[in-house]
């Protein structure tokens, strides 16, 4: 049983993480990653991955709040400062040896990401995050997840041609 709802929940991750950079919006990508990285945070704590778990949580409602504050126009500097300390915490209230530090990182660079209203910007810092993420997933056996991370990799350079870098071509194509 334990088998089944970590392969669901990984499986939910996956389909959660990939949908959300294909929104050219803060809130779809924001919100999907919210949904993944609450389905996550059930996988990591069924693998028995404590770092992972918490920082997923944490990720929940970090994506929440920052959704709240850029959709009502409201800076979110000290939010991602406070997230970012909470994440530092955590990675030493959860070590789990130097691993610990591949979901740390990664969770302070999409902390940056997700403060922006920029989506170019989330994309590009997501790189590094889910560079990360592929790392510490093949040490916990996270199998759902490193298909999420790396699929979400290839969705996020596939959506960065989609919105960055296909109009600048458009543009440049009309203006001759």
């Amino acid at each position: 049983m334990i088998n089944i709802l970590i392969r669901v929940s990984g499986i939910l991750g996956l389909v959660l993480g990939v949908l959300a950079f294909q929104s050219n919006k803060h809130k779809g990508i924001v919100m999907a990653k919210m949904g993944s990285e609450a389905a996550f945070t059930v996988q990591y704590f069924l693998l028995d991955a404590p770092t992972g778990s918490i920082m997923n949580l944490i990720g929940v409602i970090r994506n929440f709040i920052f959704y709240k504050f850029v959709e009502k126009g409201k800076s979110t500097k000290i939010a991602m400062w406070v997230f970012c300390g909470i994440y530092f915490l955590s990675a030493i209230i959860t070590w789990e040896g130097p691993e610990s530090l591949l979901p740390l990182i990664g969770k302070l660079c999409s902390t940056v990401a997700y403060s922006l209203k920029n989506t170019r910007a989330i994309r590009i810092i997501n790189i590094p995050t889910l560079t990360m993420w592929i790392v510490y997933n093949i040490t916990c056996s996270a199998w759902e997840a490193l298909a999420a991370d790396t699929i979400s990799l290839v969705s996020v350079l596939i959506a960065m041609g989609r919105f960055d870098i296909a109009p600048y071509f458009k543009k440049k194509k009309a203006k001759q």
